[in-house]
């Protein structure tokens, strides 16, 4: 979108975004276990924060090469096959 910063930050009350965000934040509340597949977005990394933040066993899949990142030492796992992933969510 070509919103401004203040822009993005009114949109974020719009009705249709406070009805997806606690459609989101309960589905989120509802998870045994999160796993992230790299590459992917903003939400996505902020979902399994605040997932591996209450205690859901939380895994990173890095099926191909990607940048390093340290603070993925936060989560339960990092994965780099299908098949790892698999026997981490067995534990």
């Amino acid at each position: 979108m070509n919103w401004s910063p203040q822009e993005y930050r009114e949109n974020l009350n719009h009705p249709k975004a406070e009805r997806q965000f606690a459609n989101d934040l309960e589905a989120m509340g509802k998870c045994d276990a999160c796993v992230i597949v790299l590459p992917c977005g903003r939400s996505a990394h902020t979902e399994a924060g605040w997932l591996a933040g209450t205690g859901c066993q939380t895994l990173v899949y890095i099926p191909e090469r990607q940048e390093p990142e340290l603070m993925y030492k936060l989560f339960d796992n990092i994965c780099c096959s299908i098949e790892e992933v698999l026997v981490a969510l067995e534990k």
